[in-house]
């Protein structure tokens, strides 16, 4: 079972006009039904969790509720449950640290990515680098 947060680590590249926050999972949902969101940044898409496990993307389930069908419109209403898949495959608290410092170059080398990566080198959990706590 996924420990959430959660980071995609399938895209080699993150770009500043992306929506980074398309790469990071607090949770199983995501609150779009778009059917190109899903296809673009989840479905076959692994994700590292908080201790470390890969996670493929399979499928989503969409609301069953009649009223979050209804009031799709409203805010968090209509929730996708992403399906995850273990790969029984882990990644080093080491490796997901430079995979996330590697991504951040790519975004370029400004005030804001030189701070994020000197607190991703300060991380000391899962946890503290995919959220990017303060130390």
């Amino acid at each position: 079972m996924i420990n959430f947060p959660a980071i995609n680590i399938s895209n080699p590249n993150w770009s500043s006009e992306e929506d980074l926050t398309s790469f990071l999972l607090q949770d199983k949902f995501i609150y779009n039904n778009s059917e190109a969101y899903f296809q673009d940044y989840f479905i076959d898409q692994y994700f590292c969790d908080s201790q470390g496990k890969i996670f493929k993307v399979v499928a989503k389930k969409t609301p069953r509720s009649i009223w979050q069908k209804i009031f799709f419109f409203l805010p968090n209403i209509y929730k996708t449950e992403l399906v995850f898949k273990a790969t029984n495959e882990y990644m080093t608290l080491n490796d997901l640290r430079d995979f996330m410092i590697e991504r951040v170059k790519t975004l370029g080398y400004g005030k804001f990515e030189v701070k994020w990566i000197l607190k991703l080198r300060q991380a000391n959990s899962y946890e503290d680098l995919i959220l990017g706590k303060q130390i």
